[in-house]
């Protein structure tokens, strides 16, 4: 199977964390024909993280430490999930099944996990042993975008950090935001940690190390504009995790 590589932004970035951007892609290996959706699915946060690859593009410019996106659909594979949750390769989107994914194989799945899904972790594990080496206390955040009304409830939060294994990263970041204006942040909110976090988990749990999940409302990054603010704000609150000593 051909698919789109990671995006590695700032691969030689020279301050201490490491940005993932687990779902930035729509993109689908041609073999798999569109996975068998009309194309207005692909408009839709079931594909990606609306928004979210053009405010990692943005965040490169303002805060120098690698980025790595996931260039290829999460409706391929969620890159974020352990590989034997079933939501891992989604049969069904909406109550619409998804053809290419409902009588999918072993062999089809194996096809997927080493054509999207570890060269993904890999280059994520990658670049986390180096800034590793290179530096005491370096941070992990996982940057994404969701919908603002899930499954009939408008979530209020306009932004909210994920959390499990550390909470430092994630509440120094809420304290740096709560002087934006008129911000609602969720605290393990839309959605909580506490259960585990595929990608944070994978690379940093039980390492000590400041490392948290981060989730922007995505009608709030429907315009460039938008997005500048967006990247502005949280390069500000990374850069002040090392000023303050949270990363180093």
């Amino acid at each position: 199977m051909n698919a789109n590589p990671p995006i590695v932004l700032n691969p030689e970035g020279r301050l201490p964390g490491l940005i993932a951007v687990d779902h930035a892609g729509r993109s689908i290996p041609g073999e798999l024909a569109d996975l068998g959706l009309s194309e207005e699915w692909r408009a839709t946060h079931h594909f990606c993280d609306l928004g979210v690859a053009e405010l990692a593009h943005a965040l490169a410019g303002r805060i120098d430490v690698p980025i790595v996106l996931c260039d290829v659909s999460r409706l391929v594979i969620d890159v974020n999930r352990w590989l034997e949750d079933p939501r891992s390769i989604p049969q069904v989107l909406e109550g619409t099944p998804i053809p290419a994914n409902a009588l999918l194989d072993a062999a089809g799945r194996a096809a997927r996990q080493e054509a999207v899904f570890w060269p993904y972790q890999s280059c994520l594990g990658d670049l986390w042993a180096r800034q590793t080496e290179r530096h005491a206390k370096p941070f992990f955040f996982a940057l994404h975008s969701c919908t603002r009304v899930f499954e009939g409830f408008r979530r209020p939060w306009d932004c909210g950090t994920i959390w499990h294994d550390d909470q430092v990263l994630a509440h120094h970041l809420l304290g740096a935001l709560s002087d934006e204006a008129d911000l609602v942040l969720g605290d393990n909110q839309p959605y909580s940690g506490l259960s585990g976090i595929y990608t944070v988990d994978r690379h940093t749990y039980g390492s000590g190390l400041p490392a948290c999940g981060f989730e922007v409302a995505n009608d709030l990054l429907e315009t460039a504009n938008s997005r500048d603010i967006w990247a502005d704000r949280l390069s500000r609150a990374l850069i002040a995790t090392i000023e303050e000593g949270v990363a180093a």
